[in-house]
């Protein structure tokens, strides 16, 4: 028997040793992402070693443990990310959430917001299809932000009861503000669609038509579309009224302007601070019929005794809109 055949089916074990190392190597950068220190360098060197990369970094992913800083683990699905690994970070988005303490599902948010992002890199039908699937499920802002970058109609549904959470409102309002006109028509539905009732609107549900005309406000609404709209003048929430004032000063007649201008001008009060600019913009735009209800008003605050006139914020307010509408 030759040397050669004696080794013949033995393993090799310069192979083996070679594997026992780069094991080591990846094993000593995985710990590495755990520090703070050297989390973030710990990226590129997984990233350099390539697929054998993988399954250590879904290990540590799908079934490391979960802590309240959640860095560690969005290093992690950043090196994913650059390992072009799309299936795990699919595996990790679909997989259920295993941070049950408040503070630890806050934790793995970010992570999974982070892995929903770089998965938006993949611009195929299967990402598409999977992030619309996520958004039936609980919105995360990042899932939201990929699923806008699509720009696609089938997606202004999710984007639309994305407007409903305060984390994911921005994403979804500038998803929606891409597709244009596109958009339109399901913002004129959207606007007018209290939930679950008129008389039983939730306050995301207000969060949300407040978005959308907002949204309406700034594409704009033709004369065709006004008469749908028009009920918005009958709400009785004063930025609701603030955003339909915008829409009838440019598609309403001159008995829907008054109407709006008047509506208006009687909820100021009640106008947050953060919409005064709007509200004063609108008076403006709703000129000449706004003159008569900010006169009027102006005359009634006018009468109060000097100390309620220096305090009232909404007679100065009126008496600058008064200056611009009448010059």
């Amino acid at each position: 028997m030759g040397i050669g055949d004696r080794w013949q089916g033995r393993p090799n074990l310069v192979d083996s040793r070679t594997s026992q190392e780069d094991d080591k190597e990846i094993q000593h950068l995985i710990r590495a992402l755990q520090s703070l220190l050297e989390g973030q360098s710990a990226i590129d060197e997984l990233v350099a070693c390539g697929a054998r990369a993988v399954p250590a970094l879904r290990d540590f992913l799908l079934s490391g443990r979960v802590t309240s800083v959640p860095q560690p683990r969005m290093w992690a699905v950043e090196a994913l990310a650059g390992l072009q690994a799309r299936e795990v970070l699919i595996e990790y988005l679909q997989a259920p959430n295993r941070g049950h303490d408040p503070q630890l599902a806050f934790a793995e948010d970010a992570v999974r917001n982070t892995a929903a992002r770089r998965l938006g890199a993949w611009r195929d039908r299967q990402t598409f299809e999977i992030l619309l699937e996520l958004c039936h499920g609980r919105n995360l802002p990042g899932v939201v932000e990929s699923l806008a970058g699509f720009e696609s109609v089938e997606a202004i549904p999710s984007l639309d009861r994305a407007l409903e959470d305060d984390l994911c409102r921005p994403a979804a309002e500038e998803g929606l503000r891409r597709l244009g006109s596109g958009a339109r028509r399901a913002l004129e539905l959207s606007a007018l669609t209290p939930l679950p009732a008129a008389g039983e609107e939730t306050p995301s549900s207000l969060c949300r038509r407040r978005s959308v005309l907002g949204l309406l406000a700034e594409m704009g609404v033709d004369e065709g579309s006004w008469p749908e709209l028009r009920p918005i003048l009958g709400e009785r929430d004063p930025e609701l009224l603030v955003r339909g004032a915008q829409l009838a000063a440019t598609a309403g007649g001159s008995e829907d302007r008054s109407t709006a201008a008047r509506r208006l001008v009687s909820v100021l009060p009640l106008v947050p601070w953060y919409r005064m600019n709007d509200a004063e913009e609108a008076l403006v735009r709703l000129k000449p019929e706004s003159i008569p209800p900010v006169e009027e008003e102006r005359n009634r605050r006018s009468a109060k005794p000097p100390a309620a006139r220096a305090a009232d914020e909404i007679l100065r307010f009126l008496l600058r809109v008064e200056l611009k509408i009448r010059t």
